[in-house]
C-alpha cells in the first residue's frame, strides 16, 4: 500500500476531515487491474470527454465521504486535493470548494449538498442505485456528469439470486423452518413441493449488469433464459429471447422463475402488482434483488398466501427495513434476506479500482465510466 493510500485510509477511518495534496507530476497510466475489472464488467464510457464540455477546467479538489473501504483509493492525479468527510454535514461544509463529490447517493444527491456544490462538475455515486438523485434539477445542469457503480456487485448478487432460486425449488424454507421444533424429517412440504430447475424457464426482468450475470448462471444450470430490457433487444447468446419492457406482462406467464433486477424509476415503481402476479404460473417463483419499490408488497403477500404463485425470495422490500410485525414475514413460502446480496468476502476491491480509474480520468478530462442517464433513470 502506498504512503498516500495509508494516510487516506487512516484519516478516513478516524472520521477526521483530511486534506491531502498530491504531487504535481504527470497523470499515471491506467492501473492494469482496473482495466481488467472494467473489461470483465463491460463498463461503458460516456459519450463526451470532460475536456470537450463547455466550461471545462482542470480540477483541483475532490470531496469524498470517508470511513469506508473505498476511501482507500490510490493516488490518481496531478495537483489534486482529496478531502475526506465523515457524513452529509461534512459534505455540505466542504462541497462549495469541490470540483467533484463522491459518496452514497443519499449524501451526494442531498439537496443541501447540491445547493452548496456550485462548482462541482462530477458527482460520483458509489452504488448502482440512483433513485435518491432522480427528479433533482441541480443534478441535470449543463456540464455536470453523474456516474454510478453499475454492475460492480453483479456477480455476487447473481450468486445470491441463484441461492434463493435453489432454496425455493428444493423447499428449503420449509425444512429449515421445521428444524427448531425437531420436525425437519417431515416430508410433507405444505404446498411447496420440490421442483427441478433443469429445462425450466427463467425470466430476467432488467437485463443490465446484474441481470446478465444471473442469466449466465441460469443458462449454465440448463435453464432457458428469456429477458426484458428497456434499451434494446440485444443480448448474449445464452439469452434465447430479449423483449422490451412493455413485453413483461406477456413474458411472466412463460416463466417458471421470474427474477427482478430492475432499478427504481417511475416506470418500474409498483410494476409487480396483483395483476402481474396473476399472470404468472401458479408453480412459479418470484425473486427480487433489484429494488423493493418495484413491488406492491401487500399484493405479494396476497399472491403467496392465496397460492397465486408458488413462492418468493426477496433481498429488498418496501418498506425497508421491513418492520418486525409486517405480514410479509409470515407469508407462505417466502425467503427474506436483509438487502445484503452485494456483500461477500471479496470486499470493495473492485469499487476501489474503478474509483481510482474514474478519478484518473476526471483529472485528465477524459470520458468517465457508467454515466447516469436521468431520462432512463439509471
Amino acid at each position: 500500500m502506498s504512503s498516500f493510500t495509508s494516510r487516506v485510509a487512516l484519516l478516513a477511518a478516524s472520521g477526521v476531515i483530511a486534506v491531502i495534496a498530491l504531487a504535481k507530476d504527470e497523470p499515471p497510466a491506467p492501473d492494469p487491474k482496473a482495466v481488467a475489472v472494467i473489461q470483465e464488467l463491460g463498463l461503458q464510457e460516456g459519450a463526451v470527454a470532460l475536456r470537450d464540455i463547455k466550461g471545462w477546467r482542470a480540477p483541483k479538489r475532490i470531496v469524498m465521504v470517508g470511513g469506508t473501504p473505498y476511501g482507500d483509493v490510490q493516488t490518481t492525479g496531478t495537483g489534486i486535493e482529496i478531502i475526506t468527510v465523515k457524513d452529509t454535514s461534512g459534505m455540505i461544509a466542504r462541497a462549495g470548494d469541490a470540483d467533484a463529490i463522491i459518496g452514497p447517493d443519499n449524501v451526494v444527491c442531498d439537496e443541501r449538498v447540491m445547493t452548496a456544490a456550485k462548482k462541482v462538475r462530477w458527482v460520483g455515486i458509489m452504488s448502482a442505485g440512483v433513485e435518491d438523485c432522480l427528479g433533482k434539477p441541480a443534478l441535470e445542469r449543463p456540464g455536470l456528469v453523474v456516474t454510478n457503480m453499475r454492475a460492480v456487485a453483479g456477480p455476487v448478487m447473481a450468486e445470491h439470486t441463484i441461492a434463493l432460486m435453489f432454496a425455493l425449488s428444493r423447499s428449503l424454507q420449509v425444512s429449515i423452518g421445521r428444524q427448531a421444533t425437531g420436525e425437519g424429517w417431515n416430508r410433507n412440504f405444505a404446498g411447496s413441493q420440490p421442483q427441478a430447475l433443469t429445462d425450466k424457464t427463467v425470466l430476467v426482468a432488467g437485463l443490465g449488469g446484474i441481470g446478465l450475470e444471473v442469466a449466465k448462471r441460469a443458462h449454465a444450470l440448463g435453464m432457458k433464459v428469456i429477458a426484458t430490457r428497456g434499451s434494446s433487444r440485444e443480448g448474449p447468446d445464452y439469452v434465447s429471447y430479449v423483449g422490451l419492457s412493455d413485453e413483461l406482462p406477456k413474458l411472466v406467464g412463460e416463466a417458471d422463475v421470474v427474477v427482478a433486477t430492475l432499478p427504481l424509476t417511475p416506470a418500474t415503481t409498483h410494476l409487480f402488482d396483483a395483476k402481474m402476479f396473476a399472470r404468472m404460473k401458479k408453480t412459479a417463483y418470484f425473486i427480487n434483488v433489484g429494488r423493493g419499490g418495484s413491488v406492491v408488497t401487500d399484493d405479494l403477500v396476497a399472491a403467496l398466501n392465496n397460492g397465486t404463485i408458488a413462492g418468493a425470495g426477496v433481498d429488498v422490500t418496501e418498506p425497508e427495513p421491513l418492520p418486525k410485525n409486517h405480514p410479509l414475514w409470515k407469508a407462505k413460502n417466502i425467503i427474506i434476506t436483509p438487502h445484503h446480496s452485494a456483500q461477500s468476502d471479496l470486499g470493495q476491491g473492485k469499487r476501489v479500482l474503478i474509483l481510482g480509474e474514474q478519478i484518473r480520468r476526471f483529472v485528465a478530462g477524459d470520458k468517465l465510466l457508467s454515466v447516469v442517464d436521468f431520462k432512463k433513470g439509471y
